[in-house]
């Protein structure tokens, strides 16, 4: 176990990993599947509920995998010890060997971003790991709105995503599609009213054009289920509702990226009033 110290704090160096489980046999299987898919990442253990939050509060790490029982006190306490001092993991993924009542609500309150169950899925935890380095590499997204209002209100839901975006604002099509051209995008997010031109839809087209390998999402205040279905033959990846919300963004984001979306977030998308639709 690496122990905790204030130079380790103070220390600039690689991100960290935590592994905070009492059961020493998983934390290695878990340390061993973080180091062959991310040897970049420093691996820190934990084996007590203190540990845990010592070892967050100390090594600031990226991604923590955290049991949900200790023999000093639960996970959940752990969480929101650290929490308390200010410090949110930005991956928290809760381990525990079963699904309990109303577990996604407890990880939404600990700002979990998976819930892992026990025994180990490899196959699961590396389509994770992979999503997480994914999330974690800039993604440059393309935002097209007439409307300042609603581009700042997108802008603002686009700021809580789990993903770190880099987002460039264009108002017209004619501007947009120069920008496509003339540097590629990760993504490309375009409102279905768009005014000018031929609207939101024929941007897209345009931009399918020029930029073939750009997923192109259509955000919409009408029907997003029958748009998606109509818009797919003009090789539309996605189809958002308005109103929606960061979840919804990120949702977006693992089908267009190609990643394996959390479990947890499957579940609590699902649980609401659909907001988007896709191919």
């Amino acid at each position: 176990m690496m122990p905790v110290s204030d130079s380790d704090a103070r220390a600039s160096g690689p991100a960290s990993a935590l592994i905070a489980d009492r059961d020493p046999a998983l934390r290695r299987s878990l340390a061993a599947l973080i180091r062959a898919h991310d040897p970049s990442l420093r691996i820190v253990e934990a084996a007590t509920s203190r540990e845990t939050c010592e070892a967050c509060l100390a090594h600031r790490p990226v991604l923590a995998f955290v049991g949900l029982q200790f023999e000093d006190a639960t996970g959940p306490e752990a969480v929101a010890r650290f929490k308390s001092q200010g410090f949110v993991v930005p991956c928290l993924i809760l381990i525990a060997t079963q699904i309990f009542p109303r577990w996604t609500e407890v990880a939404q309150h600990l700002d979990a971003h998976e819930f892992l169950r026990l025994p180990l899925d490899e196959t699961h935890i590396a389509g994770l790991l992979q999503a997480h380095a994914r999330r974690r590499q800039s993604t440059r997204l393309l935002l097209v709105d007439s409307a300042a209002q609603s581009r700042t209100l997108v802008r603002r839901i686009l700021a809580t995503s789990g993903f770190n975006l880099s987002v460039e604002e264009i108002e017209s099509g004619p501007h947009a599609l120069k920008l496509a051209r003339q540097a590629a995008c990760d993504v490309a997010l375009i409102d279905l009213g768009l005014r000018g031109g031929g609207g939101g839809l024929e941007l897209a087209c345009q931009i399918r054009e020029v930029a073939p390998g750009t997923p192109l999402v259509l955000m919409t205040g009408g029907d997003a289920a029958t748009m998606a279905q109509a818009s797919r033959h003009f090789g539309i990846d996605y189809v958002l509702r308005k109103p929606f919300f960061a979840r919804d963004v990120d949702r977006v984001l693992y089908h267009v990226l190609g990643l394996r979306r959390p479990y947890l977030l499957n579940a609590i998308t699902e649980a609401l009033p659909a907001q988007a639709a896709s191919r």
